[in-house]
């Protein structure tokens, strides 16, 4: 089973590389770097999730400073391609990644790199405020959390799965913007960093339930009070 697996992984990454060759994607992924102490006179959008405690904290915490660092300063030129994958690259064990909680096929399981959808989500979120151009982007498939232990709104995570499920967006501004984490046991801050004042977004999120299913719509509300549907999400119960 897990030979199948990986054969089915390295399809799907051999599809994706071949895609992005094609489109040209590959030439606009973002890669280069800086110190984001350097950027003290810039403007800032930041946002604050709570870490929350589990079984497997140390585990998830080693897993969350990996990926952490390979984003932490990472520019983003305008029209370049933020990529959660390509710049984190795979989560194994021989990279230092540990085993901690995952949502597999609707279940909870330890994976090697489980914990890794708090950074994604966290860029993801603060992403949907900047008003950065999202590419690519996957709710998870249950709700996992009660209100008292969610640290994000429903509709605003964002699962990835190496060689399946990618975070990507654009930069569609005319000037760069850096990327930065801080992160503490209890804490993670993520920071957009830009020359130019970036104006956050009204976002929202609305949650209904249907059937045995809960929709969560995500919004941004415009002046004047309109309302533009940025994506829908479908969640399972655990």
């Amino acid at each position: 089973m897990t030979l199948w697996k990986e054969l089915k992984r390295f399809v799907r990454l051999w599809l994706r590389v071949f895609s992005d060759w094609r489109s040209g994607e590959h030439q606009k992924i973002a890669r280069s770097k800086t110190a984001p102490n350097e950027l003290i006179a810039w403007y800032c959008l930041s946002l604050t999730q709570a870490i929350r405690l589990s079984e497997s904290l140390e585990n998830k915490l080693t897993n969350l400073e990996l990926a952490c660092s390979a984003i932490d300063g990472l520019i983003v030129l305008p029209g370049e391609v933020f990529s959660f994958w390509a710049i984190v690259g795979r989560p194994s064990e021989l990279r230092g990644f540990r085993r901690s909680r995952n949502i597999v096929k609707g279940r909870l399981n330890l994976e090697v790199g489980g914990g890794l959808c708090q950074v994604s989500s966290i860029v993801y979120q603060l992403a949907l405020t900047a008003g950065l151009e999202v590419r690519e982007r996957h709710a998870h498939s249950i709700d996992i959390y009660t209100e008292e232990e969610r640290v994000a709104p429903l509709g605003a995570d964002a699962t990835v799965v190496y060689g399946y499920k990618d975070l990507r967006w654009v930069n569609p501004f005319p000037f760069p913007i850096v990327l930065g984490f801080e992160i503490s046991r209890s804490e993670l801050i993520f920071n957009i960093y830009s020359q130019n004042s970036i104006p956050p977004k009204n976002i929202f999120f609305r949650r209904e339930r249907v059937g045995g299913r809960e929709k969560v719509v995500t919004l941004e509300q415009a002046e004047g009070g309109s309302e533009k549907v940025l994506t829908v999400s479908g969640y399972g119960q655990l």
